[in-house]
């Protein structure tokens, strides 16, 4: 008897659970910016299935990226002298002799800099990286 007044209580409380934990752990459904949208610098966020990459034009991030075809992207490369592929390219647009690339493999290419060292203060020692001490 004691099972019958049990099996009720029982199918509530798998009720509540399971509504609490959709309520809790729902997703929310995110979509990556088009092509020629302004994309997320920090991460990287396109719509892949438009076959877009973020495109980032700035080193120090401060300004956004788009969304842009690898082509398009491989062209812009090609046109603007801080971009590059390869330290030899740097040199031969005749704005740095170091081509440092981003920490997030996706983006191929890098920026021109005039050395090493100041490409690790460019890229690696943001305001950004650093925590914040409340005091």
């Amino acid at each position: 008897m004691a099972y019958v007044k049990i099996a009720p209580f029982a199918v509530f409380l798998l009720a509540a659970f399971s509504l609490s934990f959709t309520v809790m752990f729902s997703m929310k459904k995110i979509e990556g910016a088009k092509c020629g949208e302004a994309c997320d610098t920090q991460f990287n966020f396109c719509n892949a299935g438009d076959g877009c990459r973020c495109f980032i034009t700035d080193a120090y991030l401060t300004l956004p990226g788009f969304c842009a075809q690898l082509t398009s992207i491989e062209k812009k490369v090609e046109e603007l002298p801080n971009l590059c592929w390869s330290h030899a390219e740097c040199i031969r647009k005749g704005s740095g002799n170091y081509c440092a690339h981003l920490p997030n493999s996706d983006i191929k290419y890098g920026f021109c800099f005039a050395s090493i060292s100041e490409a690790e203060d460019v890229l690696l020692k943001r305001d950004f990286l650093k925590m914040s001490v409340s005091a």
